[in-house]
């Protein structure tokens, strides 16, 4: 049985407006305790390639769209928050969103009273995705370069409904899932400014190493426009993978796509 489906992380992006007073008196209380700070609310537009299976649920097979993604998303939020403090950083990511896909055929057999047999599926699938990790700054100056050690926390339910009926005679299968599991991960990241105002950065990590996900690794890379020292525009091109298959949960699923966001620097 194949149902057309998604899991897709979508972040809706917020503008928020600041007078140049508050705006300094953060910037001010930042470089006073050391500290700053950076949150980031955006939109992934990702197609998704991969299969679902859970216990008696039966595998579902995806090769989707972004355009096909958005007819089956019910809701959707995705935000990064970054707090440094000299060489040291703490990153933090959070996805959540729930999805949905049906599907129905019917069929009449031959005769002056045909029998009819109907068949339908729904399908909800939600996923929560929280990682958190430790950065240190190998090098400092124009282009830093961090690398990043942490953890990748997955949450998979999934349910899905069979309903079918022939003639007089109906019925219906329900089955049900839930799978967690977190991943340890590796990275690097450079940031390097090009251009007044612009700055290339990019991303890499790989993860899992049996542990939980047999292997997972995520690439990005994108460009960022500093509107002012608060605000700052972002966008580029973002590829996460993971193969996890554990006590009869398979999940084997790569997601890839564009990205914009808005940076809120304090």
């Amino acid at each position: 049985m194949r149902i057309a489906t998604i899991v897709v992380p979508l972040g809706i992006a917020a503008a928020i407006s600041a007078s140049s007073g508050p705006a300094q008196a953060q910037a001010s209380a930042a470089q006073q305790s050391g500290w700053s700070f950076d949150f980031t609310p955006y939109l992934w537009g990702a197609a998704m390639e991969g299969s679902v299976s859970a216990g008696e649920l039966p595998i579902i097979d995806i090769d989707m769209s972004f355009s096909d993604i958005l007819d089956h998303l019910d809701a959707g939020l995705m935000g990064a928050f970054e707090a440094r403090k000299g060489r040291w950083g703490i990153l933090l990511d959070a996805i959540y969103m729930k999805i949905e896909d049906s599907a129905t055929a019917s069929r009449t057999g031959a005769g002056p009273i045909g029998a009819t047999a109907s068949a339908g599926a729904l399908l909800e699938v939600r996923q929560t995705t929280y990682a958190a990790a430790l950065a240190y700054r190998v090098t400092e100056g124009r282009a830093p370069l961090d690398v990043v050690a942490g953890v990748r926390y997955l949450r998979i339910e999934a349910e899905a409904r069979i309903d079918g009926s022939f003639f007089a005679q109906s019925g219906s299968v329900q089955r049900s899932a839930k799978k967690s599991w977190g991943d340890p991960y590796v990275g690097l990241r450079l940031q390097q400014p090009f251009a007044e105002r612009w700055t290339l950065a990019a991303y890499g990590d790989i993860g899992g190493f049996g542990v939980s996900s047999d292997f997972t690794w995520q690439a990005l890379l994108g460009v960022e426009y500093e509107f002012s020292k608060a605000i700052a525009g972002k966008a580029g091109y973002r590829h996460i993978a993971v193969d996890y298959d554990q006590d009869g949960f398979a999940f084997d699923m790569a997601y890839s796509g564009l990205y914009f966001g808005l940076g809120i620097r304090f």
